[in-house]
């Protein structure tokens, strides 16, 4: 076989189609023995991300369902809480002002009481 240069490199003929042939012999190998493994295995981990995806996927919905619900859990605990807050202050105020009304009748019996014995006594020596 002829030997040549090209770009000031030589080359043999004989080396190069044995390069050629070993390679196309190692494709055939690789494809008959390695790729239908490999193959597989590779539909096998896709097969597993697209489960892994679609459970993300569903976890997250869920989590998503889950934090609105809880949002409006929070949202009524704290009307629920400004309503108890409402009717604590008016019970109180209601209370203050009864017992307001009760202190000022109790100091006005108290007064009158008082303007009683006063003039039963001022009756008393006045006898």
């Amino acid at each position: 076989m002829g030997d040549f240069e090209m770009f000031g490199v030589p080359i043999s003929l004989g080396t190069m189609i044995y390069q050629a042939i070993i390679f196309t012999i190692l494709v055939f190998l690789i494809k008959k023995f390695v790729m239908k493994k490999l193959l597989i295995v590779m539909e096998n981990r896709q097969a597993y991300i697209e489960k892994q995806m679609m459970l993300a996927e569903k976890y997250k919905a869920e989590t998503e369902q889950k934090l609105l619900e809880q949002q409006q859990i929070i949202l009524e605990a704290k009307a629920e809480a400004r309503l108890i807050k409402a009717r604590g202050e008016k019970e109180a105020r209601e209370i203050f002002e009864r017992s307001q009304a009760e202190a000022m009748e109790i100091l006005h019996m108290a007064k009158n009481d008082a303007r009683r014995l006063v003039t039963a006594q001022d009756c008393h020596k006045g006898a």
